[in-house]
């Protein structure tokens, strides 16, 4: 079940040109957003370096 306060961050969420969004590196359950597929790939890159630094597949 969602909560009240979640639906009301969704309808009050602001404008972005957000095209992209990885998970943080550091695992913070954060996310990384990016506009560019470039800077995606980097996000991709870094989360993935540290996916493979802890042995996680």
């Amino acid at each position: 079940t969602t909560s009240k306060q979640t639906l009301n961050e969704f309808l009050d969420s602001r404008e972005h040109d957000y095209l992209f969004m990885c998970a943080k590196e550091d695992f913070s359950g954060y996310h990384n957003f990016s506009v560019t597929y470039e800077e995606h790939q980097a996000n991709a890159r870094r989360y993935q370096k540290a996916l493979n630094e802890r042995g996680i597949k």
